[in-house]
């Protein structure tokens, strides 16, 4: 692997969206930091969009904006993520979802949080979501950053970049779970305790799709969030760490809040068995802190974990 330790490298999974990819793709091309290194991986699209981004790669390509397009048929989010990062030469990565938009600064207030702590493996940062005309910034990384990831998920995609050997150490993207894959990838990462950065300001601009992987509904993807849950899980009963009691009961809670969402949805039929199941994998002692996530989640308020995470 080269260790060029000047090129961020950002890596772009697309599928059948050639005039988004534009966009995100002219919001890279904007970056005030140079140089970067673009790799696209087409994840099966059948539409044009390869040929939308060989257009915009002939028209943007630069001696300090180098490019590459890719293609991986498995479908699936994290498989091309996966496949990028095996071609990634740089010292340092990122990951970008192709209907978004990288803020200018970004990669240079990355960088710079990189020549203020070399030795640090990971920078993290929010983004601000906008859903439905509300705009909500994600939560920032502060506290202890593994809790705070299996509650917020606060390495979402777009919100970290990462150095490229590291990201390989602990197993890269697993294709196998193709909902919340960025949920359980960074999981792993911070089970390695990383030395890591954070920046407080947002440096992205998301904007979630009806046509999707994930979607914008819970239970039209019933089953891939337990998945993504259960490999979690398992990774937290590997790691060895002395707060893994403490870990999988978060999980739980998690179990618990995904359980009320189909229920908000009217699908009992998926809130049931997934709230019994949480139930059962936390102590008595700890199950009125379950119900009572449950139930406050249903009636659609938030911030349930400020009230039980303590006593979890």
């Amino acid at each position: 692997m080269i260790q060029n330790q000047e090129t961020m490298t950002i890596v772009v999974p697309v599928y059948n969206r050639p005039e988004l990819v534009v966009r995100c793709l002219d919001s890279l091309s904007a970056q005030t930091w140079r140089p970067i290194h673009i790799i696209v991986v087409d994840n099966g699209s059948s539409d044009d969009t390869p040929d939308a981004v060989r257009r915009w790669q002939a028209a943007n390509e630069a001696e300090d904006l180098t490019f590459e397009l890719l293609s991986d048929s498995r479908r699936g989010a994290a498989y091309a993520r996966q496949t990028g990062l095996e071609h990634t030469l740089t010292d340092k990565v990122m990951f970008f979802d192709s209907d978004d938009v990288m803020r200018p600064d970004n990669v240079a207030s990355v960088m710079e949080a990189w020549k203020q702590d070399p030795e640090a493996q990971l920078v993290l940062f929010p983004v601000v979501r906008h859903l439905a005309g509300a705009d909500r910034r994600t939560h920032s990384a502060k506290g202890n950053l593994l809790e705070r990831h299996l509650v917020h998920a606060i390495l979402q995609t777009e919100c970290f970049a990462v150095k490229t050997a590291y990201l390989m150490s602990v197993g890269g993207w697993r294709g196998e779970y193709p909902n919340w894959n960025d949920f359980e990838t960074g999981t792993r990462i911070l089970l390695g305790e990383p030395r890591a950065v954070a920046i407080s300001r947002p440096l992205a601009d998301v904007y979630p799709q009806k046509v999707s992987i994930t979607g914008v509904s819970f239970s039209a993807k019933a089953g891939l969030w337990e998945k993504s849950l259960a490999g979690i899980e398992r990774s937290i009963k590997e790691s060895g760490r002395k707060d893994i009691t403490r870990l999988l009961n978060i999980v739980a809670y998690r179990r618990a809040v995904l359980a009320a969402c189909y229920a908000k949805e009217g699908r009992m039929d998926l809130a049931d068995p997934l709230y019994r199941e949480a139930l059962r994998q936390v102590s008595a002692s700890r199950r009125p802190l379950i119900r009572f996530a449950y139930h406050w989640t249903r009636r659609r308020l938030r911030g349930a974990f400020i009230l039980v995470g303590p006593f979890l």
